[in-house]
C-alpha cells in the first residue's frame, strides 16, 4: 500500500504510535508532515529526521481545526495520506465522580471522536480532488470491541470512531479515498503514563496486571498487515480476536442492509 502513498499527514506525532509511524514513512522516503500540540517535541522530531516537515496542532479545538488543515494543505497540496493518530485516555470511576470532570469527559469525547469526524469532514475533498488512489487512516481500539470498565469514556469514544468509520467507507466505497481502521491492542505507549501505576494495583498488582505489547513489535505486525491491503481494519492481537468477532457477527447483516463498509 505505500506505494500509493507519496505524501502522509500525521496528526498525533509527537510520541507513542503516531511518533512511529513518522519514522517509519520518513524511513521510506516519503514526505510526512507531523503535528501534534507539543512544540518542542516536533522540533526534536524535526532535528532528528532531515527533511521532516511539522506543523502544530491541537485537534482538540474543533473551531480552529478546519481552517488549521486547510493551512496545511496550502503548503503540501499533494497529501495522498491521512492518519488520525492523536488520541486522550483517561481512568475514570463513576463510583468517583471526583476521578473526573464534565470538562475532561467532554474533551476526551471531542479529542477521540469529534476531532476524527471534523478532519474527515475537512480532508476528504481535498483527497477526493487528487483523483487516485488515496488513504485515510483512523484509530479505533481493541477496547472499541471489547469495552474495559476502566476507561468508561474512552471505550464509547473508540466504538464511536470504529462505527463512524463503518458508515464513512461504504459512502466512499464508489471513490478511491481507501478508508483504513487502526484498532490496536493495549501497545506500550505513554498514553496512560499518568495512570499506569495506578491502573496496575485496580487489576491486582504486576502479577495480575495486563502486559502490554511492545512498541516495535506492535509497529511489524500493525505495518505488514497495512501492506497486505487486505484487511479494512488493521488489528493485532487482542484486538484482532475483537474485530473477527465483530465481522463475523454483522458482516451478514452489513451486508443486507447494503452497507459496503
Amino acid at each position: 500500500m505505500s506505494a500509493s502513498i507519496s505524501t502522509i499527514l500525521i496528526l498525533g506525532a509527537t510520541s507513542g504510535i503516531g511518533e512511529a509511524f513518522a519514522r517509519h514513512y520518513h524511513a521510506q522516503g516519503k514526505k510526512v508532515i507531523a503535528t501534534g500540540r507539543r512544540v518542542s517535541h516536533l522540533s526534536a522530531l524535526q532535528n532528528e529526521l532531515p527533511g521532516l516537515e511539522t506543523a502544530m496542532l491541537d485537534i482538540s479545538n474543533i473551531a480552529a481545526l478546519p481552517a488549521a488543515l486547510t493551512d496545511i494543505w496550502k503548503n503540501y497540496p499533494d497529501i495522498d495520506a491521512v492518519y488520525i493518530l492523536a488520541g486522550l485516555q483517561r481512568l475514570i470511576d463513576f463510583n468517583h465522580p471526583e476521578s473526573t470532570t464534565p470538562e475532561n469527559i467532554s474533551n476526551e469525547i471531542t479529542t477521540n471522536l469529534t476531532a476524527t469526524i471534523v478532519v474527515a469532514h475537512t480532508v476528504i475533498p481535498y483527497l477526493q480532488k487528487l483523483g487516485r488512489e488515496t488513504t485515510f487512516l483512523t484509530c479505533s481500539s481493541g477496547l472499541a470491541y471489547v469495552p474495559l470498565e476502566y476507561y468508561p469514556v474512552y471505550v464509547a469514544t473508540k466504538a464511536g470512531v470504529h462505527n463512524f468509520s463503518v458508515a464513512l467507507r461504504s459512502q466512499l466505497s464508489d471513490s478511491q479515498v481507501k478508508v483504513l481502521e487502526l484498532a490496536p491492542p493495549y501497545v506500550d505507549t505513554p498514553l496512560n503514563n499518568g495512570f499506569r501505576d495506578k491502573l496496575i494495583e485496580k487489576q491486582g498488582g504486576p502479577e495480575k496486571a495486563m502486559k502490554p505489547m511492545p512498541l516495535k513489535e506492535y509497529m511489524d505486525a500493525a505495518i505488514a498487515k497495512i501492506e497486505s491491503g487486505e484487511r479494512k481494519e488493521i488489528a493485532v492481537g487482542f484486538a484482532e480476536m475483537g474485530v473477527n468477532a465483530w465481522r463475523g457477527a454483522f458482516q451478514p447483516m452489513l451486508d443486507r442492509m447494503g452497507n459496503r463498509g
